[in-house]
């Protein structure tokens, strides 16, 4: 569950269905919770997360579960609130988590991720056409390589297996080069990744256990594109 909406309106929501309690403020969260042991957790890159006891949890459960879809005259609909950047990423949520999270810490918030779209009853292919296209809203593309598959060549055998990205993650790292360019993708490889040959010359970012390994080298990317970063925040973050 999302919610990009203000905390008074979320608060008027909760208080509308008969739930009343306090909220507390935390490093990247806001905690909501009531006298009957319900929480509710709001996380700053907009995800909603139920705690507690029964049956003040259900309540809270209910109430916000289509929290997606609630649209207030200064806020635009979830789905259709997304920045510029447009995210490949392979089986690896955890590395995505934390790009979201550190983008999110520094201003940029909701980067365009099909995975976590209804893609609006479009295919892959047809949505990252679309976003990718004149019209589209995308004008960066960043690529988590990240090893999500083994592999080797028969030529090689198997004492030369590497890890590999997902095959989808390869074809859409060629939409995103092929229509925004070598100057606009950003590719970001976990540990050791087999790399396409096709992509010798191109720059990536390598990084072992978390992003934040690499996110000052990242934005520096990103401010090349033309990308705003907070720079009080990035040292925040990095520090």
């Amino acid at each position: 569950m999302k919610f990009y909406g203000k905390i008074e309106d979320l608060t008027s929501k909760l208080n509308d269905n008969g739930i009343e309690g306090d909220w507390q403020e935390g490093a990247g969260q806001n905690k909501f919770r009531t006298k009957e042991g319900g929480v509710l957790i709001w996380y700053d890159n907009g995800t909603l997360l139920c705690q507690g006891k029964e049956p003040s949890k259900n309540k809270i459960f209910n109430v916000v579960k289509y929290a997606e879809n609630w649209i207030f005259t200064s806020e635009k609909k979830a789905e259709e609130k997304h920045s510029n950047i447009f995210v490949v990423y392979g089986h690896d949520i955890q590395s995505r988590e934390q790009l979201e999270f550190l983008l999110s810490k520094i201003g940029i918030d909701d980067p365009f991720i099909l995975g976590k779209t209804s893609g609006k009853g479009q295919t892959i292919i047809e949505a990252l056409e679309y976003h990718l296209s004149r019209d589209g809203e995308a004008t960066v593309g960043i690529v988590l390589l990240t090893p999500d598959d083994m592999g080797y060549s028969v030529k090689d055998g198997p004492e030369k297996v590497l890890g590999r990205a997902r095959q989808n993650v390869i074809l859409e790292m060629g939409m995103l080069l092929s229509k925004l360019g070598r100057k606009h993708t950003i590719i970001l490889v976990k540990g050791n990744v087999e790399r396409p040959s096709d992509l010798d010359g191109i720059i990536y970012l390598q990084y072992e256990n978390h992003i934040k390994e690499i996110f000052g080298k990242l934005c520096d990317r990103l401010e090349d594109m033309g990308v705003e970063i907070d720079h009080k925040k990035l040292t925040k973050i990095l520090s």
